[in-house]
């Protein structure tokens, strides 16, 4: 019997230093293979012919990438001058002319704004009750609803999406009374990694003062 102790200590140790490799290597390779794909895709998003087709056959790595950081820089070049600004205003005004484009552009253009520009996207980490009674999830406060939302229940509504585990950009919008929402001291930051990890990671509770 006692010499079933080392080898099982042994398998012990072996088990958790694959455990501990496991953790250490999952989360860099999997932000690798992201990081991977994203750049192959925006690589390969001119075509062959800008992405140096005439140099080699099939481009140059890394050239279509490059060219595309070009063209984004230029435009944010010249849509910051008046020329660019007044060329953009009058490409915006021909494709809001389009009704099925009019849809696209302004939703795009909505969410882009809202995701790229210095303003947060979400406010504030509150509980909400949901699917049922007595059942709280976590939400973000989006912006403050127009009043043509608030007028039909008489009362000040607020936005609250609610993420989805493991993905936290789907998930529904609802807007809860003002009453109805109870405030948190988590970050953005806590929050959506309590979501993407489907609450295997907790953010540490803060130490409490004993005097």
């Amino acid at each position: 019997m006692d010499s079933l102790k080392p080898r099982s200590s042994v398998v012990k140790h072996i088990r958790t230093y694959l455990l501990t490799g496991l953790l250490v290597l999952g989360p860099v390779v999997v932000t690798g293979y992201v990081v991977w794909k994203l750049f192959e895709f925006v690589d390969h998003l001119l075509g062959t012919t800008l992405r140096g087709g005439y140099i080699r056959p099939g481009g140059v790595p890394g050239l279509g990438f490059l060219t595309v950081l070009v063209i984004i820089f230029v435009t944010g070049v010249l849509a910051n001058n008046f020329l660019g600004r007044s060329l953009g205003g009058v490409i915006e005004a021909v494709v809001l002319r389009v009704p099925f484009l009019r849809g696209v552009y302004s939703t795009v253009k909505e969410v882009g704004e809202a995701l790229l520009s210095e303003r947060r996207s979400f406010n504030r980490v509150v509980l909400v009750e949901f699917p049922s009674p007595g059942v709280y999830t976590i939400g973000f406060v989006t912006t403050s609803p127009p009043h043509s939302l608030e007028e039909p229940t008489g009362q000040r509504l607020v936005g609250v999406f609610l993420p989805t585990p493991p993905n936290p950009t789907t998930g529904p919008l609802l807007f809860y009374p003002e009453a109805k929402v109870l405030p948190t001291s988590l970050t953005i930051e806590q929050a959506i990694k309590m979501c993407v990890s489907a609450g295997v990671v907790m953010p540490a509770d803060p130490p409490r003062n004993n005097a």
